[in-house]
């Protein structure tokens, strides 16, 4: 069946979504997944998982889901959830380690309490597609800064600052900038779309939007 322009549009813009990448300048790199559902399976040509990983694991090795704060992982393959196998969903909790097959292990994190995005590190062999540090699943909110609490941990900013809140409105995303920042070298405070394409810097920071 022929798709219209307007669901040809919509499923583009989902990709664009599915592979937005933060590059935090002398931090690293996260990619941003901001569905409810995501699917987790090995980066091949072809494949329909929205987070790739290189290694030793299926096509679709299991899908994480989250309902408010709640995240539930669906194994597809031989799945562990810390060291015990599992064959159902579960709940992941703070902390949690999972792993596929033998060799893939991921860390699953919410590491503010106020905010329900979780991240996702890669512990064992393996990495991710796009090749960044960690996948971050998005909520409603992001934090960027110093504490140890932020999603994105930045331990050479200013240790007084406050962290940099990415947050959702509808279906957009917007750096909620409380002081000002230069946008592409000029000054801006508010809110900041979240584009590819994005250059924004601080006093003592500097982050891109690819």
């Amino acid at each position: 069946m022929a798709i219209t322009m307007s669901q040809f549009e919509s499923e583009l813009a989902n990709a664009v979504t599915r592979r937005r990448i933060l590059w935090v300048d002398g931090v690293g790199g996260y990619l941003l997944a901001d569905r409810d559902e995501v699917t987790l399976g090995q980066a091949v040509a072809g494949s329909s998982a929205d987070i790739g990983i290189v290694g030793d694991i299926r096509r679709r090795a299991g899908v994480i889901r989250r309902s408010g704060a709640d995240y539930l992982l669906q194994p597809l393959q031989a799945t562990q959830l810390n060291g015990q196998a599992i064959d159902r969903a579960q709940l992941l909790r703070h902390s949690d380690l999972i792993q596929f097959g033998e060799r893939v292990r991921l860390r699953f994190t919410q590491p503010h309490p106020l905010s329900a995005t979780a991240r996702l590190e890669l512990v064992g062999l393996g990495k991710f597609q796009p090749h960044v540090d960690a996948v971050l699943l998005m909520a409603d909110s992001c934090l960027i800064g110093p504490q140890a609490n932020c999603h994105v941990h930045c331990p050479q900013w200013d240790p007084a600052s406050a962290p940099l809140t990415l947050v959702r409105r509808s279906q957009d995303w917007f750096f909620n900038a409380t002081q000002e920042l230069l946008v592409h070298g000029l000054p801006q405070r508010g809110l900041i779309a979240a584009v590819p394409g994005l250059r924004l810097c601080g006093a003592d920071f500097s982050l891109s939007i690819e």
